[in-house]
């Protein structure tokens, strides 16, 4: 696994937000608009934790999420969203997904959630 971190999200002001806050803080970063790119791009790089929304265009959150898990049951994913559906994200939560943060995101939760994973 590598030591990068994917943030996948379809909002590209978000995106580059959290890219550059995390990059600022000396974390090699990655990104992806939508779940199919976002497996593409796990595939290619393997990144230590992935942020991913969960309403996104293309494929939403939950089956880019079952996807990296079915190639990688250790992937690491938190979502990251300001539409959660309890059901799914707790079904999520038993199939390895590592915890949900709600929008609007502060910077050092992400790094806080990076560490506790040991990326």
């Amino acid at each position: 696994m590598g030591n990068q971190i994917l943030i996948v999200d379809d909002d590209v002001d978000l995106l580059e937000t959290f890219k550059d806050s995390l990059t600022l803080r000396g974390y090699d970063v990655i990104t992806a608009f939508d779940g199919q790119e976002a497996i593409k791009q796990y595939n290619e790089n393997e990144p230590c934790i992935t942020f991913m929304d969960i309403k996104m265009p293309v494929m939403d959150g939950y089956e880019a999420f079952s996807k990296i898990k079915n190639n990688d049951a250790n992937a690491k994913v938190v979502f990251v969203t300001g539409h959660e559906t309890m059901e799914k994200s707790f079904e999520a939560l038993q199939h390895g997904l590592k915890g949900v943060l709600h929008k609007p995101v502060q910077p050092k939760i992400m790094v806080d959630m990076i560490k506790e994973n040991n990326c």
